[in-house]
């Protein structure tokens, strides 16, 4: 069979796969959301700039779909090219990364990525890795320091919320370790097109809910639904109803002031008890964020929370003395570490406030 036959073969599967009928009908409830509202409503200036990037994604063919996690980047600034198997010399400091994690996992949380619509990295002992794979291991090992993790172990039907849920990553680990839990990804309508094609690709069975108007969220309840996609819009619509823990990764940062205290500041009314966040207090691309813990205490007991001694994208660590092992190791047992540099990456824990 010829090149251009083949190919016309490759896109008709495509045009037919699960994965591209959902993305179909992701399209058309978020174009719906985003028409109700400004098509960029509610998006800092730092992120006005971001999804006018991914446009092209309400326009997509079967074979983008079929290689979703490759069009990532445009949240995450990872590509698929620096993990190709020409790149292999590469992945030294990841193994050595991810070794070192394990060493502080008791609770086995490690998933690597899923192959599934184009996902990537180094092949490391028969599974892909990459910094977004290293970045979300982290996450979990800090939420199981912060003693966030059992809570939601021990629960029949835990619900959790992360807002600026980006491209569902994070989502596909958490539920895959945690199959119970009722998850709310929270963000952009834009970002959200990826979130929901990828989670429904990789969870078929999934019960889900992903509205199509604004006040469709007002009766939403959460716990009778595996996936709930909440744009950004209809934050102030959902009414009050229990959540177990809610989480924010490298997005606050990405924030204002007002959108991050509008989050904070729900979630005590819904009356969270758990808020946990891996951010820089301000980030040198965002002029319109003060202090990201500031924010958080004004509402929660706010401790940091000691996993690496480097921040997430840096994959060595350095080598320590025997006096800074000694005293990284105590910083381990004791789970917090003194507050770092605003514009460093730390990971925090916030209880709520009595």
């Amino acid at each position: 069979m010829s090149y251009s036959k083949d190919l016309a073969e490759h896109i008709r599967a495509a045009s037919e796969s699960h994965a591209f009928s959902k993305y179909k009908e992701a399209r058309s409830a978020i174009l719906a959301l985003i028409d109700e509202s400004k098509s960029d409503a509610g998006a800092s200036d730092y992120w006005k700039q971001e999804i006018a990037g991914f446009e092209y994604l309400f326009d997509a063919s079967p074979l983008i779909i079929e290689t979703l996690r490759h069009h990532s980047y445009h949240l995450t600034g990872l590509y698929e090219y620096h993990y190709r198997t020409h790149h292999a010399r590469m992945k030294g400091p990841y193994r050595e990364k991810l070794a070192l994690l394990k060493t502080l996992d008791s609770k086995s949380l490690l998933v690597p990525e899923s192959p599934a619509l184009g996902g990537f990295g180094y092949d490391i002992d028969g599974a892909l890795y990459n910094l977004d794979t290293l970045k979300f291991y982290e996450f979990l090992i800090g939420l199981d320091k912060a003693g966030f993790i059992e809570p939601v172990r021990n629960a029949d039907r835990p619900v959790v919320v992360e807002i600026g849920s980006g491209w569902g990553g994070f989502a596909y680990q958490f539920k895959t370790l945690f199959p119970k839990t009722s998850y709310v990804l929270v963000d952009l309508p834009h970002s959200l097109l990826l979130a929901a094609t990828y989670i429904q690709a990789l969870f078929p069975d999934a019960h889900i809910y992903l509205g199509n108007s604004i006040q469709s969220y007002a009766q939403v309840d959460f716990s009778q639904y595996d996936f709930i996609f909440v744009p950004n819009t209809a934050w102030g619509t959902l009414r009050k109803q229990r959540i177990d823990l809610a989480m924010n990764m490298i997005s606050f940062q990405e924030m204002t002031d007002e959108q991050v205290r509008s989050y904070v500041s729900r979630q005590a009314d819904f009356e969270c008890p758990r808020l946990y966040s891996l951010n820089r207090d301000r980030s040198p691309n965002n002029s319109e964020i003060s202090v990201v813990i500031g924010i958080m205490s004004e509402q929660y007991r706010v401790e940091h929370v000691s996993v690496l001694p480097v921040p997430y994208h840096v994959l060595k660590t350095p080598k320590l003395s025997f006096i800074g092992s000694v005293k990284h190791i105590v910083k381990q047992v004791i789970g917090r570490k003194s507050k770092p540099m605003s514009r460093e990456y730390q990971h925090a824990s916030g209880v709520l406030s009595a």
